[in-house]
């Protein structure tokens, strides 16, 4: 059996070779890294916006039942009663109109 023969030209491209796999790999391993810590940043934020969105829609509850209270019938004649004095028309005082008498000029 015959050892190979390595003479300097071989040896150098083999080192190259061998250095740049190893650099590969080396970089290979940061993007991985990177690309993780990229996902582990983003989740954050995502989870961060999904609990400032539930809290918005908490309050957009609690605006609508505001809006609720503040335009019940029950409010609106308390106000018009109290602070416009108006009141409710009794049965001789409504006068019903007829449209087919209306002119219009």
């Amino acid at each position: 059996m015959t050892m190979p023969i390595y003479n300097r030209n071989t040896l150098s491209m083999d080192y190259l070779r061998n250095f740049i796999l190893w650099l590969a790999v080396l970089i290979s391993a940061i993007a991985v890294v990177y690309a993780n810590h990229l996902c582990r940043e983003k989740y954050s934020e995502l989870s961060y916006l999904e609990k400032d969105g539930m809290n918005l829609e908490i309050n957009y509850g609690r605006l609508l039942l505001e809006y609720s209270a503040w335009g019940s019938m029950h409010r609106v004649e308390k106000i018009a009663r109290e602070n416009q004095k108006m009141v409710i028309p009794q049965s001789p005082d409504i006068i019903a109109v007829d449209q087919n008498r209306l002119e219009i000029n």
